[in-house]
């Protein structure tokens, strides 16, 4: 926080939040389970299930314009709101399209735009409202927290309407994210004014401008960690896009075995919320966020690496593989409050190209590790996120650890 300003009272949880709920319900729930097969029973072919979920994916690239969008025309509350609504009217598209498809890539486009905006909105709130270092990371946990929790809640609607038609459970979605827009819309105005109030003091205080330029962002720091998040995203999507095949093709991991571990996973990663919080309150985002990419390289390494045993090694796989897992929440938490630290330009923007760097990520890692595993074996791909996960720690080490550390000084020295 720059000394000398001031900011408006904030709780641990705020009703919000539940924007980002709506998006955990939405995307890692609706999306990832009605979209794939509603398309392929409909279209008759897994590939066009994969061109849309594609879409949806890549529409996280438009979180920057997005992200700018809000910081030039103060309309954070409005691109955030927007979102959670989008999300809603695209379900209601999926169940009015019937069997057009032509109208899939459409409603996937729709899809992709609003959960940009809400990843490129949200976490604003929080890292641009001047918050003390104890309550934005208790703030920014529980803000994280609401996607696991809004998947739980999603996919517990869909286990209970497994009968439903698809038509049926897409007006569902509609409803259910619809009723969490309207909530979003009533709880906004608080944050959105503390959130205005501390970017008009940073202004006054140091002249933070609206523009945003391409220097700003690549060549500077925020360049080499926006480097680093795609990296480790590279690292963690690379072998999420084909975990489903990894696990029983190196390990000898039956199918049953491994959605069980991807279960316990998303059960756990919960439950690491907490401790890196309390960690991030104390310590700040850089140690928690490093530890977080140091796990992922160790775990792509150690699946690598047990991959070429002889024997099978299926629990020293396993467990390479919950690590790779159990280091989402350190990423997740410091993340966005990194860049923040880092940044030179407004925060929208900020958040906008951190979820644009994911989405880099997602797709360099899901089609370079398609390639390499069609060439060479589903192995290569654990080798591949280990490499790519160890040039963003050498980046952390040689670079940003460093930055870090003056960013540190002169904040001590403003204080």
């Amino acid at each position: 926080m720059t000394a000398g300003t001031k900011t408006a009272s904030a709780k641990t949880f705020e009703w919000w939040m539940l924007t980002m709920f709506a998006m955990g319900a939405a995307y890692s729930a609706f999306v990832s389970l009605l979209i794939p097969p509603f398309v392929t029973d409909v279209t008759g072919n897994a590939s066009s299930a994969g061109v849309v979920m594609a879409i949806i994916a890549l529409g996280a690239i438009l979180g920057p314009p997005l992200g700018s969008f809000a910081d030039k025309h103060s309309a954070h509350r409005l691109v955030l709101v927007a979102g959670v609504f989008g999300m809603a009217l695209s379900f209601a598209m999926y169940a009015l399209s019937a069997e057009d498809a032509a109208l899939y890539a459409l409603d996937a486009i729709l899809m992709g735009v609003s959960i940009a905006a809400v990843s490129a909105a949200g976490p604003v709130f929080i890292v641009g409202a001047n918050l003390p270092q104890d309550v934005e990371a208790k703030q920014m946990t529980t803000f994280q927290l609401m996607m696991p929790a809004g998947q739980l809640a999603g996919g517990l609607l869909l286990a209970a309407t497994a009968s439903w038609s698809f038509d049926a459970r897409f007006w569902l979605g509609a409803g259910f994210i619809g009723l969490l827009g309207i909530v979003s819309l009533f709880t906004t105005s608080a944050p959105n004014a503390r959130l205005q109030a501390a970017i008009a003091q940073r202004r006054d205080v140091v002249g933070e401008v609206r523009k945003t330029t391409l220097k700003q962002i690549f060549l500077s720091t925020f360049g080499l960690f926006w480097l680093v998040l795609v990296l480790t995203s590279i690292t963690s999507n690379g072998i999420n896009s084909q975990i489903a095949n990894i696990l029983p093709n190196v390990y000898g991991i039956e199918e049953r075995t491994t959605s069980a571990l991807i279960s316990v996973a998303g059960l756990l990663n919960i439950v690491l919320f907490f401790p890196a919080g309390r960690w991030m309150a104390r310590s700040g985002p850089f140690p928690v966020f490093t530890a977080g990419v140091v796990a992922r390289t160790v775990a792509a390494l150690g699946m690598a690496g047990v991959g070429l045993a002889l024997d099978n090694a299926v629990i020293l796989g396993a467990a390479f593989m919950q690590l790779l897992y159990q280091a989402n929440p350190f990423v997740r938490l410091g993340q966005n409050t990194n860049a923040a630290r880092f940044a030179t330009f407004p925060q929208g923007a900020v958040q906008g190209w951190v979820i644009a760097s994911s989405a880099v990520g997602s797709f360099i890692g899901a089609a370079l590790g398609g390639f390499l595993a069609d060439s060479i074996g589903f192995n290569s791909i654990n080798w591949m996120a280990g490499i790519a996960g160890g040039l963003a720690v050498l980046l952390i080490v040689l670079w940003l650890g460093p930055a870090n550390k003056k960013l540190e000084a002169e904040s001590e020295a403003d204080s």
